[in-house]
């Protein structure tokens, strides 16, 4: 019997081990490969199919912006009038096309409609900002956006606008798509295409631009409110060199012709009637913040927004009131910057930037930025209080005084004897807050003013601790405001709300409050300044309740503050002149100091902006930070010396003094001694600009 060979198993693949075992076959991989390509070209058809091109969006009937006042009722006014006017493309010279190419797609009439490069740049971004802020990045692209879209930005938008680019750029020429590109893209200026373009920057129809003409508004479409050349000329001057270079590049220029090319003359630009006013400035400063948060012009002037600010009503119309009946009369040149910020919120309720938005674009409540004089002195005393000095300690008055090899004077050379804190701060001593900061140091001064809510760099010198450094009205609000808040500072901002046309929310505001002293120092610096406004260099700034404050007059009378607060309310009054020059002899005085119309327009915008609110005190000063014992009496000069410009002096209500301390007794306004010229010291081991102590 013959037996048959024993048959034999295949041998199967060896087991994988280690890391091997994870990684999948080959045949595992394209299978979901292709299950995965067959689900994305499904979702493709599904999304192709389902997303329809709607009718373009007429831009004339766009809506425009409104804002409203902190009420959410009370229209402030309104962002985005419609300027635009349609042309066919043959009106458009070719090379002014080709200008626009040059800056925005070079490749549009040789590329599909969407980029798959632009789309993977933009997610990148987008990944890298965590919020959808990089748009489509062919012609096709931003057209669609702009003319069959809201500006929200959603991924919903973003995949409509994928899908609506393909189908346009299925179903219309690439000369189609171009015409209307450049009949609906904001250029800046209020202008909606480019045959308004050309009338808002060259005064003269689209048909008689020139290339170089045509490569100013070429390269204004990327960020038109920023490369505008009147607002940053030499931003627009480089844009315009990239779009030349780029025609250069394309063979749409030789280079000679580039190298003959200059920079055409622009029109001065000019406000819209929305911006008319003084509350053109309140305007201006929102869509400021707006474009700080990420929300762009083009968005404002056509996404029918409603915008909530911060600004009250009553408080507002109290200060345009007060500014106009303070400074009527007084020389064109005059500048009056005017800032109100709510101590703890940050909150701006008013804001006077100059009379009229349309005819000086400049706001003297943001932009301006005059020397502070002695209104700086309370992040002085700041600085000192926290380093545990308290109010009632006693420094030499008299002046003048070599200070760290440095000559200070008092204002008109006052003479004062061994004086408190309390004392030199109601009469604004030099010689007192120079040897106080330099005691304290430098450093720790500057620290105490950033905290407060000063931004920026501030000089490492002397003159610093008696306000040759400058700032921004609003800047000084806040940071008088972190005292009235007991220690708190919190940012000042304009914006509480925005939502689009349908009500979906697009801006909110988030208050950050932040502890930048303890509460006992900021109530010290509180109970020296009261003694500023009730009988101090500061009388004319009394409103009848409980209210601090510090004047300010830099040499040369070239800027005279008065900031103060009460618990509800913190206001900076800045005046200054064009120039640099003196404020001197105007309004009926010889020389104006912090004490006279800043502290009367002051004084007059509280008192409306309170009336009717309840009259509330602030919080009492800690012994440990009064340290109350009674300062000795100062012994003022006996020689006689011209005396300042006359303050006007309602009569002055007693001393304030928290429950159960005594109060440090100011003493009576001393005389003032013959002395060189007020302000500035002499040079002792060298010249130091030194501001005065202002009355």
């Amino acid at each position: 019997m013959t037996t048959s060979p024993a048959r034999t198993r295949p041998a199967s693949p060896p087991r994988r081990t280690g890391w091997r075992r994870w990684v999948p076959s080959w045949k595992v991989l394209v299978l979901s490969g292709g299950i995965g390509i067959a689900l994305l070209a499904g979702l493709f058809a599904l999304g192709y199919a389902l997303v329809r091109v709607p009718q373009p969006s007429s831009l004339s009937l766009a809506q425009a912006a409104t804002v409203y006042y902190n009420d959410g009722r009370t229209v402030l006014g309104e962002i985005g009038a419609r300027n635009r006017e349609s042309v066919p493309l043959a009106q458009i010279p070719l090379p002014v096309r080709r200008a626009v190419l040059a800056a925005e797609d070079r490749n549009f009439y040789s590329e599909p409609a969407v980029s798959p490069i632009g789309i993977l740049r933009a997610a990148l971004v987008d990944l890298r900002h965590r919020d959808f802020v990089e748009g489509g990045s062919t012609i096709t692209q931003q057209y669609v956006k702009n003319a069959f879209l809201t500006q929200d930005r959603t991924l919903t938008r973003k995949v409509k606008e994928f899908f609506i680019a393909i189908k346009i750029g299925q179903t219309q020429s690439k000369d189609q798509i171009l015409e209307n590109y450049l009949n609906t893209i904001y250029f800046g200026r209020g202008a909606y295409g480019i045959e308004a373009a050309s009338r808002a920057y060259f005064g003269k129809d689209v048909r008689q631009l020139t290339v170089q003409e045509g490569a100013v508004l070429a390269a204004s479409i990327q960020a038109p409110s920023y490369l505008d050349p009147a607002i940053h000329p030499q931003a627009a001057h480089d844009r315009w060199n990239y779009v030349l270079a780029g025609m250069v590049a394309k063979g749409w220029m030789t280079p000679a012709e580039r190298a003959a090319s200059q920079y055409p003359r622009v029109l001065p630009l000019t406000a819209s009637s929305a911006l008319r006013g003084p509350n053109g400035y309140l305007v201006a400063a929102v869509k400021d913040e707006l474009a700080a948060h990420g929300i762009t012009e083009n968005e404002i002037n056509r996404g029918g927004m409603r915008i909530v600010t911060t600004f009250d009503p009553k408080v507002q119309a109290a200060l345009v009131q007060a500014v106009s009946r303070i400074t009527s009369g007084l020389p064109p040149d005059v500048r009056t910057g005017v800032a109100a910020v709510q101590p703890g919120t940050g909150a701006v309720l008013a804001m006077y930037g100059g009379p009229d938005y349309a005819t000086r674009p400049f706001n003297d409540a943001t932009q301006s930025i005059p020397p502070m004089g002695s209104s700086f002195k309370p992040y002085v005393l700041a600085a000192a209080l926290e380093r545990g000095i308290p109010l009632s300690a006693t420094y030499d008055g008299h002046s003048p005084q070599i200070i760290g090899g440095q000559r200070y004077v008092n204002d008109n050379n006052e003479q004062f004897g061994r004086i408190d804190l309390v004392t030199a701060t109601a009469y604004s001593v030099n010689t007192v807050y120079e040897q106080l900061g330099q005691q304290v140091g430098l450093d720790r001064v500057i620290d105490a003013a950033h905290r407060a809510g000063l931004p920026g760099e501030l000089s490492r010198n002397g003159s610093m601790l008696l306000g040759s450094d400058s700032a921004h009205p609003i800047d000084q609000a806040t940071g008088y405001a972190t005292f009235a808040a007991d220690g708190v500072r919190a940012e000042h901002y304009l914006v509480t709300k925005v939502t689009d046309s349908a009500g979906h929310l697009l801006y909110q505001a988030k208050v950050k409050p932040a502890k930048a002293f303890a509460p006992g120092v900021a109530r010290g610096v509180t109970y020296a300044l009261r003694h500023v406004i009730s009988e101090g260099t500061g009388t004319a700034a009394n409103i009848g309740r409980p209210a601090a404050g510090k004047t300010g007059t830099t040499s040369g009378n070239v800027s005279a503050w008065f900031v103060g607060y009460t618990p509800q309310l913190s206001a900076a009054v800045a005046m200054f002149r064009d120039g640099n020059a003196p404020l001197v002899n105007i309004g009926g005085y010889r020389q104006v100091y912090g004490g006279t119309l800043p502290a009367k327009l002051w004084a007059a915008f509280m008192t409306a902006a309170l009336a009717g609110t309840p009259v509330t005190d602030f919080s009492p000063v800690p012994p440990t930070v009064l340290a109350a014992t009674p300062s000795p009496s100062p012994s003022p000069s006996s020689s006689p010396s011209p005396s300042p410009s006359p303050t006007p002096t309602p009569a002055s209500p007693a001393s304030p003094s928290p429950t159960g301390t005594t109060s440090p007794s100011p003493m009576s306004p001393p005389s003032s001694s013959a002395s060189p010229s007020a302000g500035s010291p002499a040079a002792s081991t060298s010249a130091v600009p030194s501001p005065r102590g202002s009355p």
